[in-house]
């Protein structure tokens, strides 16, 4: 195979299919690996916001070798990690609680419901905004991921909807744990954050190759 034949494979559709998922098979088991570093429960979301670094660099194509650079990011996020964890983990403990084990009135039930959707916009948007601003403060982290979130309320509604998909598919399938179903909603919500609130910042070769050619042209 001559070299524009292979430059062509490269750029064709399916080849890039094939490369996104074997990239999100890998950082899976990156993830499932790191997870591990921390017990599970005090290593998955340190692990998740890793991810949302790494896919950050493929993005700006910046990657480095894969286990070494999410293993730095692991230890660099171990602390906002498992402060989300902190967060989320009594969120829905919580949840099952009181809507399974307690009759309450209305208003409880509604307050319980928007705490959950808030902690759940927080699990989407908060890794891609600690990694996009890393100059904010916490409280502003938090802040501003409420803010966007409700700035992008239809996509937000669709993070929502994809994520209890996520967690539906986890319980009928198990098995998938192993290859994408941790790496693909950080990746899905670190693509579409990225473009939602920082546009600018994501990088495309052809857009750069265009820029250039004009600059040269004139």
């Amino acid at each position: 195979m001559d070299l524009d034949a292979f430059e062509r494979v490269q750029g064709s559709r399916i080849y890039r299919f094939f490369e996104c998922v074997s990239r999100l098979i890998l950082v899976n088991l990156c993830m499932v690996l790191l997870s591990l570093c921390g017990l599970v429960v005090f290593g998955y979301f340190p692990a998740m916001f890793a991810a949302a670094e790494y896919f950050n660099d493929v993005f700006e194509c910046k990657e480095e070798k894969m286990l070494p650079s999410m293993f730095r990011y692991f230890r660099k996020y171990f602390g906002i990690g498992n402060l989300l964890m902190l967060i989320t983990i009594p969120t829905i403990a919580l949840g099952f609680y009181i809507i399974y084990g307690h009759e309450l009135n209305t208003f409880a039930y509604l307050i319980q419901f928007c705490w959950i959707i808030i902690v759940m916009v927080l699990y989407w948007y908060l890794p891609a905004v600690n990694v996009l601003f890393p100059e904010f403060g916490m409280k502003k982290k938090l802040l501003f991921s409420l803010v966007a979130a409700g700035d992008r309320w239809v996509m937000t509604i669709l993070f929502l909807a994809v994520n209890l998909g996520w967690l539906y598919i986890v319980l009928l399938i198990p098995q998938l744990m192993m290859f994408v179903i941790f790496s693909a909603p950080v990746w899905f919500g670190m693509l579409r954050i990225k473009k939602a609130l920082k546009p600018d910042s994501f990088f495309d070769p052809e857009r750069e190759e265009e820029l250039e050619e004009n600059m040269t042209e004139s």
